[in-house]
């Protein structure tokens, strides 16, 4: 068709001219990428409190709690401890807790607050876009590398874990310095560039064994370099080997606490947590599974038009032989995507993973599609070059502010007064309001069901402010309860209860011989008083 022929007209040369134009100087660019930064920043630290630390969501309140333990309980790094189950032992196996420590450390400068909470995350984000920059600059010029880093900054304001304690900002961080370090070190052999590899790829496995997905990109490099020269891959083993040693240690380590202590992180599985993470023919099998991601990708990537544009750098990086090395980085992902299936469909958060790739080829497509706009308007009678150019860019900045413009609630920060799990913040109301004396509560109904296990929530704890015993089924019976009140509980609360008909029929018979202080059958909600029997 014609409109696609002038729409690609000369494309591959106006790019080239784009990509790599000398313009902008390494002064002007680093000025315009620390604009870039700030406002992003600043973007960040206007929403950075919301939601409020005591209505806060799933996936950070354990982070919460095992900072403020490592707080006020001496630092001891091997010792990442819960608060709320009632009874020891609380100390719990966990990915390296690099990022609830640090948060620790910033306690003892700032106090605690919502800002030295969340100020890892905070930092993890700005300096993702810092080696977002260097990795595309070095890869593919200044300009590509100005405009990814803009989207790094503006991509995770689109997700529901934007702002929260937790070890995925982090680990993607470790990931994308990896990859720029083993770039540098391969291309100009500097041992610090390859000391900064180990480290930062040791982390990004010990924070999320998953990372090993990097592997693709990282065996790109070396093939770009070397070919087919296989007894130089031989130098791979060295540095390789050196990075999964404080990933070992510490799964060992945490492979003992599993068994000798608790696993509320479900990484290893057992009474308090873990599922089937993969279940990756189950998953890939059904069109919910395409649906959800898609709809995800969707909400944190600007919409349709910014997938859009995805899809279109990927096909510019295909057809005309550009970005490689973010060909390789996306396949990881992807791979990652459709290996960890159950994982990735069980909450937003993994998603994030993609947000580097993402912003490059975003970039790219948005770059291309700009050119685009410009060879159409120059078919126009009346329309020059300069006029042209403008018209190119507000195309682009047009489509991309769709997303942001018809659906601002998805980037503004939201009511701070809304908890951000509802039924768990009535129920917790109804707690402090008719016990508030308190100390001690069975809950049953408070974790979410999946292939292979449940995840226990620590959400009703937090938010009521009590510890407490989560039991289950083949747990519902008087006899555990007796033994549980020997030990001080006072109060059961229920949630979810009418998805189990094991669990809904135990409540009835509770509530026949104690006192039934709330029940919301609407929400699923209950709490019942063991203090007397009827």
């Amino acid at each position: 068709m014609k409109w696609i022929k002038d729409a690609f007209f000369d494309f591959d040369h106006k790019m080239e001219n784009i990509i790599h134009y000398k313009g902008i100087s390494g002064k002007k660019a680093n000025l315009i990428f620390l604009i870039i930064l700030i406002l992003t920043a600043v973007a960040r630290l206007l929403i950075i409190d919301t939601p409020p630390l005591d209505r806060t969501e799933w996936k950070e309140i354990d982070y919460l709690a095992i900072s403020d333990n490592y707080y006020h309980n001496g630092f001891n790094f091997l010792k990442p401890e819960v608060s709320w189950p009632a009874e020891p032992p609380r100390v719990t196996a966990m990915e390296l807790p690099i990022v609830p420590y640090f948060a620790s450390l910033l306690y003892l400068v700032f106090g605690q607050n919502v800002y030295s909470v969340r100020l890892t995350t905070f930092l993890a984000y700005l300096m993702l876009s810092v080696f977002s920059y260097k990795l595309v600059k070095r890869e593919s010029g200044t300009v590509l590398a100005l405009t990814t880093a803009l989207f790094v900054g503006i991509f995770p304001l689109g997700s529901f874990y934007r702002n929260y304690l937790f070890s995925e900002p982090v680990m993607i961080f470790f990931s994308v310095f990896s990859i720029y370090q083993f770039a540098q070190w391969i291309d100009y052999r500097k041992k610090i560039n390859l000391v900064f590899f180990i480290i930062g790829f040791s982390l990004a496995l010990s924070l999320k064994p998953t990372s090993l997905y990097l592997a693709l990109p990282l065996l790109w490099i070396y093939f770009r370099k070397y070919r087919f020269e296989f007894k130089k891959y031989v130098g791979l083993f060295m540095p390789i080997a050196a990075s999964m040693i404080l990933p070992l240690l510490w799964y060992i380590y945490a492979y003992h606490l599993s068994k000798n202590s608790i696993d509320v992180f479900g990484v290893f599985g057992g009474k308090f947590g873990g599922h089937n993470k993969f279940q990756t023919i189950a998953m890939l099998s059904t069109l919910d599974w395409y649906i959800e991601i898609y709809a995800r990708l969707r909400r944190m990537l600007l919409g349709n038009a910014g997938l859009l544009m995805m899809a279109l750098g990927v096909f510019i990086a295909l057809f005309y032989k550009k970005g490689g090395l973010f060909i390789a980085y996306l396949l990881a992902i992807g791979c990652f995507f459709i290996i960890v299936a159950e994982g990735n469909y069980d909450t937003h958060y993994r998603q994030l993973t993609i947000i580097p790739s993402a912003a490059y080829f975003v970039s790219l497509g948005t770059i291309g599609f700009g050119i685009m706009i410009y060879n159409m308007a120059l078919k126009i009678k009346r329309i020059d070059p300069k006029r042209a150019k403008f018209m190119s860019i507000l195309g682009c900045i047009a489509i991309l502010a769709i997303a942001p413009v018809s659906k601002p609630e998805r980037y503004l920060p939201r009511d701070k007064s809304m908890p951000s799990h509802q039924p768990e913040w009535i129920l917790a109301r109804e707690i402090n309001q008719l016990a508030p004396g308190a100390a001690r509560i069975i809950m049953t109904g408070a974790y979410t069901i999946h292939k292979g296990g449940n995840d226990l929530s620590p959400v009703i704890y937090h938010y009521s402010g009590l510890q407490g015993w989560s039991i289950q089924a083949g747990e519902w019976n008087e006899q555990v309860i007796d033994e549980l009140k020997g030990k001080g509980a006072t109060l059961l609360g229920a949630l979810y209860y009418k998805r189990e008909p094991g669990l809904e029929k135990f409540l009835s018979t509770l509530s026949h011989k104690y006192e039934v202080l709330y029940v919301n059958p609407e929400k699923q909600l209950m709490l019942i008083s063991l203090e007397e029997e009827q």
